[in-house]
């Protein structure tokens, strides 16, 4: 009795063993393709302008809408680092995201869409913005390099007031966008108090022509540091290490820049030698003739 029901046991697993499994749903192209205006880049992966195919390893775990608005996010992220839980796989140019949603991308020619565009909207301004010196914008890092602008919609800003603003926010001292400005740091955008008024900045795949224009900064090599919490009339100063960069060659030297800010520190009264005036807001000292320094917290 014991070896028929052991006989029956073998032969009922046997049974289920030889079941096939579930079939996985089986990848589908998306009916639209997607279309890149600009060459572009995430992370590892180089983008080029044109027209591409995405398909979707399930489409019942991640719809084809659901892949394009994906593909459009990671594209207008600024440091080419996916958001959690997502990553790249830029051999096979797959995006995967967990618990099945993934997809990937195939570039099929220069024109076409209908399934999505980047840049949505606005207007991608001639030329790259070149940063001459490691910067930043408060606690958002912007590496030395150049930087394509575009902005987000046409009409209430120009390429070249686009250009100056972001030049502007990075000779800013403290990091706090005057109002209504904001930043969102995960896709280098500036907005002007809406969604559709301001730019966004993504460091530059290739060269492009057209005006190259920049930061200007004539940055030394060292840094200054204050070792008490300190202010100089309106400007606070608090301790620490902090960048000086001269608004033109010449005078003051690096070196005289140095002492000055020395000096600036140990008056009482907070008030500036004459010629000297003070510019909080970018933490600017100048003479009547533009020539002066900048000072910037170190992050």
């Amino acid at each position: 009795m014991r070896l028929r029901t052991l006989v029956a046991g073998l032969l009922a697993a046997a049974a289920l063993a030889a079941v096939p499994a579930a079939a996985s749903a089986a990848p589908a192209a998306c009916p639209a393709t997607f279309s890149v205006l600009h060459d572009d880049q995430i992370g590892a992966l180089a983008v080029p302008a044109g027209s591409y195919q995405l398909t979707v390893a399930d489409p019942a775990r991640l719809s084809c809408a659901e892949a394009s608005d994906l593909f459009r996010r990671f594209l207008e992220d600024f440091d080419g680092r996916l958001p959690a839980p997502w990553t790249l796989d830029a051999a096979s140019a797959t995006f995967t995201g967990g618990s099945g949603r993934a997809f990937s991308i195939a570039r099929t020619g220069g024109g076409g869409g209908g399934g999505g565009q980047h840049p949505a909207t606005g207007l991608r301004c001639p030329g790259v913005f070149q940063v001459l010196h490691n910067d930043h914008i408060g606690t958002f890092a912007v590496p030395a390099g150049s930087y394509t602008v575009t902005l987000l919609s046409v009409g209430p800003l120009s390429c070249n007031q686009a250009m100056n603003r972001f030049a502007a926010f990075l000779r800013d001292y403290d990091g706090r966008l005057p109002v209504p400005w904001t930043l969102d740091p995960q896709t280098g955008t500036f907005m002007r108090g809406g969604v559709l008024a301001g730019f966004r900045i993504e460091p530059a795949v290739s060269p492009e022509p057209g005006p190259t224009p920049s930061s200007g900064a004539l940055r030394c090599p060292a840094t200054f540091r204050v070792l008490h919490n300190d202010r100089i009339g309106a400007l606070r100063v608090p301790k620490g290490r902090y960048l000086i960069t001269r608004t033109a060659s010449g005078t003051p030297t690096c070196a005289a820049s140095s002492r000055l800010l020395a000096g600036f520190l140990q008056r009482p009264d907070g008030r500036l030698p004459k010629p000297w005036r003070l510019r909080a807001s970018t933490g600017t000292f100048l003479r009547p003739s533009g020539a002066g320094f900048s000072i910037k917290p170190v992050l």
